[in-house]
């Protein structure tokens, strides 16, 4: 039951994305959307990282990603990442390793505002005191959303970003590290 559901919002997702980018690419030359015309490179690197603490919880994470420049709107890439979150309290200390990678497109409507579809599969690996051997779990994630770019020169950008997760249960929640099945990004990229 669970494989058919996680199934069925991965097809809906991959038709969202293909609609979308029907949609957006009628007469996508002749438009003034995407990046500016001096943007130079198609070739994308960047990604993101993060760092935070919360109560008895210390986490730490980082994610490169490279994309290519279909068009002036539309990119394509890969994302890595890792994640630590470290977590004690009265009965031990308990480490879970994050290691994930992902599938990405967004497609820039205008003046920096863009559209995001993303595929990501992760493992989680969890050790803690009065714990066994390491444990495993597996996990996919799909997002969709959108962001804004902000063109700091003519090779690079900052993004912000606010993604839905629409695989996320919260019965699995303790093997993501997603709290809430909102993700918020925030990174650079620069073009080659």
């Amino acid at each position: 039951m669970q494989q058919n559901r996680m199934k069925m919002k991965k097809i809906v997702s991959i038709i969202f994305a293909l609609v979308l980018t029907a949609t957006f690419s009628y007469q996508l030359e002749a438009q003034t959307f995407g990046a500016p015309e001096y943007m130079k490179g198609k070739l994308v690197l960047g990604g993101n990282a993060d760092l935070g603490f919360a109560g008895n919880c210390f986490y730490v994470g980082v994610a490169p990603q490279a994309g290519y420049r279909l068009t002036r709107s539309l990119e394509v890439g890969a994302r890595i990442g890792y994640d630590l979150q470290y977590y004690w309290d009265y009965y031990g200390n308990y480490y879970y390793h994050y290691f994930a990678g992902a599938l990405y497109a967004n497609y820039e409507i205008f003046g920096g505002i863009y559209a995001e579809v993303e595929d990501e599969e992760m493992c989680c690996l969890f050790s803690g005191t009065n714990q066994g051997p390491v444990a495993t779990q597996w996990s996919n994630n799909v997002f969709v959303g959108g962001g804004y770019r902000q063109y700091y020169d003519a090779t690079s950008y900052f993004y912000y970003s606010i993604l839905y997760n629409l695989s996320w249960d919260y019965s699995y929640n303790s093997f993501t590290p997603y709290a809430s099945p909102f993700v918020i990004r925030v990174g650079f990229c620069k073009g080659f």
